[in-house]
C-alpha cells in the first residue's frame, strides 16, 4: 500500500503547485485561534448555548491538493462502492429467495410467513449494508478536483483533512464567516 500523501498545506500561497503531484492547488482562507475558556450561557430542556472565548485569532492562507486527497481516499471509495453493490445484489437475491420459499411453502401447505422470515431478515441486513456503502462512497467522493468550490466549501474540506493530518496542534481552524460573525456579537 502506498503511503498517504500530504493534502493540506497550512502556510500556502496563491497559485501554488502541489509538491507531491505537481498539480495546481486552490487557496483556502482560514483563521487559527486558541480556545481560552468555555462557559454555558443558557440551557433549555433540549438545547444549551455555550460561549467559547478564543485568543490569538490570526488570518492564514493555506492550500489543499484535491488530487492527492482523492488519491488518498481511493481505497475507501472503492470499498464503499463494493459494499454498496454487494449489499444491493445480496438483498435482491434474498428477496427472490423469500418469494421462491413462500411459493414452495404455499404449495406444500406450510406456513408462508415462517418461510419468508430468514430471507426477509437477510434482505434488511443487506439493504443496511448497501446504505452504509453508499454513505462511505458519497463521503469520499466529495473531494472532486474538477468541481468548482466556493471558499466555504473549500474550508470545510480543508478543515476535515487538516484534522486528520494533525498539522495544526492545539489550534482551532475557523472560517472567515465564523470570525466575522464572532466579531459582530
Amino acid at each position: 500500500m502506498a503511503a498517504k500523501k500530504q493534502t493540506c498545506y497550512p502556510h500556502g500561497i496563491e497559485n501554488s503547485i502541489c509538491p507531491a503531484c505537481g498539480r495546481p492547488m486552490p487557496k483556502v482562507d482560514y483563521y487559527t485561534a486558541r480556545p481560552l475558556r468555555q462557559e454555558e450561557i443558557s440551557r433549555s430542556y433540549d438545547s444549551r448555548t455555550i460561549r467559547i472565548t478564543f485568543t490569538d485569532v490570526n488570518p492564514h492562507t493555506g492550500n489543499i491538493c484535491l488530487f492527492c486527497a482523492r488519491d488518498n481516499a481511493r481505497g475507501r471509495r472503492t470499498a464503499g462502492l463494493l459494499v454498496m453493490a454487494g449489499g444491493g445484489v445480496l438483498s435482491m437475491t434474498a428477496m427472490i429467495w423469500g418469494v421462491v420459499a413462500a411459493n414452495l411453502a404455499e404449495r406444500a401447505g406450510g406456513d408462508v410467513g415462517a418461510a419468508m422470515g430468514l430471507p426477509m431478515a437477510l434482505m434488511c441486513i443487506f439493504i443496511i449494508a448497501a446504505i452504509v456503502g453508499l454513505a462511505i462512497f458519497v463521503e469520499t467522493n466529495r473531494m472532486n478536483p474538477w468541481r468548482k468550490y466556493n471558499q466555504e466549501q473549500l474550508f470545510g474540506l480543508f478543515q476535515t483533512l487538516i484534522k486528520k493530518e494533525g498539522s495544526l496542534p492545539g489550534a482551532v481552524c475557523l472560517s472567515p464567516g465564523q470570525v466575522k460573525q464572532m466579531k459582530q456579537s
